[in-house]
């Protein structure tokens, strides 16, 4: 009998693990934390300045947010689809003391008002980021940035690339020179 129990339950532990690895994959957003080199060095590229509001799109764990917060003095908001990782992700950002500064919500990238960003940090798929604009360009403020991970926004050249083409950065930048706004 114990036996059975424990098959079941290890059953449906790879099961959670599946839906918490995979499912999002089927939304556009499969799960791959950044490093933690990575997101500074992602962060300092992108120029930010203590008191932007960032928005992570798939926040997952919510280490975006948590160092954003810690290391730059940033405030930030994380869309996750995945309970699981909303959980995990506010766990995470009371154990870091920045409960104050950031906030993971459970909601559909493709549902989220974007209006309040400075900056808009992105780590996920082409598919995915097609499937956002131009949404998102309508709503961002005139002075956002717009911060991609490893996939370009197809159709619009970024401002700057780094040197191993992993980081993509584009500025808006809308009704700041007369006679060119779009």
């Amino acid at each position: 009998m114990t036996g059975t129990l424990i098959s079941i339950f290890a059953l449906a532990a790879v099961l959670l693990l599946a839906l918490i690895v995979i499912g999002p994959a089927l939304f556009g957003s499969p799960w791959h934390p950044i490093s933690r080199r990575d997101l500074k060095r992602a962060l300092d590229f992108c120029e930010v300045r203590t008191g932007d509001r960032i928005i992570d799109l798939g926040s997952g764990d919510g280490r975006v947010l948590i160092t954003a917060a810690k290391d730059y003095g940033l405030t930030g908001t994380g869309i996750e689809i995945d309970p699981i990782k909303v959980w995990l992700a506010n766990l995470r950002v009371r154990l870091a003391g920045v409960s104050d500064k950031v906030k993971i919500v459970r909601a559909n990238i493709y549902d989220t008002d974007y209006s309040e960003a400075d900056i808009l940090f992105i780590y996920l798929t082409h598919q995915a980021i097609d499937q956002l604009f131009p949404k998102i360009l309508e709503q961002l403020k005139p002075s956002a940035k717009i911060l991609c991970y490893r996939f370009c926004i197809r159709n619009m050249t970024p401002d700057k690339v780094n040197a191993d083409k992993t980081l993509f950065l584009y500025t808006l930048n809308k009704g700041t020179r007369v006679n060119q706004f779009r």
